[in-house]
């Protein structure tokens, strides 16, 4: 399934550029060669290569990377205490010589330096934020503030692949104002059809963990029916899987969205129940007349496609395969 979906993805960009509204969500001003690209660590502790090698990435395309006063902390599992991580976005979303921010790593903690901010600073800042995994918080945070960011590769990634695979490529294009056009093939559980919406999502987990929340930006933007949803997890079991879909089921998020795109679900603890995580998926999502794409290329896995947070996309799914267009 990774090869083909290795072999199948493509990437093609359309031109858009500048701070634009979207649909109710502004869009960060795209970067120019020498602006200031800062590197935190908001969640767990990041390993010194890897922020180095990032720095290198970053270089190479032209932008000046700034490593955070605490961004190679470490405060038990954390990058820092829950102060010394918030001081340190708070002080490069208010920075207006940063003009975007990369989060070293996700694993745990985001969560918490956000219960202790202005979250309105985001909105007042707009620029991008880049991360996945246990970012989706800070990206219910801005997102819900009016602003898209970036859920895509961070540091590890950068350093892995030194910047020049087509999950990278697409970020930079993006980070310079060309937004992406992903292709990929067919999954035989796919629901064939085309829907458009604000593009949000992210960590299966996180998604579930602040819903009702001034976070939770699937309520605050699904009630109005125009949002395609994805999806992605690592490490749960299939027990824990199911009940996370479930709540999506029992809240009326699947009963609002207008697409579903099922990406990446790593190291999954499987039960007998069923085969594959997808064969769970679409035990829940059957009876939707909705689009629903399975084996995007999003999630923890090399192929991490960057999505753009709140921005208006088109998903269409079919014989060929399905189609994102933003």
């Amino acid at each position: 399934m990774k090869a083909r979906i290795l072999l199948s993805a493509l990437l093609t960009v359309i031109l858009g550029c500048g701070a634009v509204a979207a649909q109710g969500l502004v869009r960060p001003t795209a970067l120019q060669p020498g602006d200031t690209v800062a590197i935190i660590s908001p969640a767990s502790a990041c390993k010194a290569r890897f922020v180095t090698g990032a720095c290198g990435v970053l270089r190479s395309w032209g932008y000046v990377p700034v490593v955070w006063r605490h961004a190679l902390g470490k405060h038990g599992s954390f990058a820092g205490t829950i102060e010394e991580r918030k001081s340190d976005l708070v002080e490069v979303i208010s920075d207006p010589s940063v003009k975007a921010v990369l989060c070293s790593r996700g694993g745990y903690g985001s969560v918490q330096e956000l219960c202790e901010m202005d979250l309105g600073l985001f909105a007042r800042n707009p620029k991008w934020l880049i991360g996945y995994s246990d970012i989706t918080a800070m990206h219910g945070a801005i997102t819900s503030q009016g602003v898209m960011s970036i859920h895509g590769p961070m540091a590890e990634h950068l350093t892995k692949f030194s910047g020049t695979d087509s999950c990278s490529r697409a970020l930079r294009n993006i980070l310079s104002g060309n937004m992406p056009h992903y292709k990929i093939a067919a999954d035989h559980r796919n629901h064939h059809g085309r829907a458009s919406g604000l593009l949000l999502g992210g960590n299966l987990a996180l998604l579930n963990s602040f819903t009702a929340s001034p976070i939770d930006m699937l309520s605050r933007y699904s009630r109005g029916g125009d949002v395609i949803l994805f999806v992605e997890d690592v490490g749960e079991s299939l027990e824990r899987l199911n009940r996370f879909f479930y709540t999506l089921r029992v809240n009326g998020t699947l009963d609002r969205i207008k697409g579903l795109i099922v990406g990446s679900f790593s190291d999954v603890k499987y039960t007998d129940d069923f085969p594959h995580v997808y064969d769970m998926v679409e035990s829940i999502v059957a009876g939707y007349d909705i689009p629903v794409a399975y084996g995007f290329p999003t999630g923890h896995t090399d192929a991490n496609y960057p999505m753009v947070e709140g921005a208006w996309v088109t998903l269409i799914v079919d014989d060929s395969g399905a189609e994102l267009k933003f």
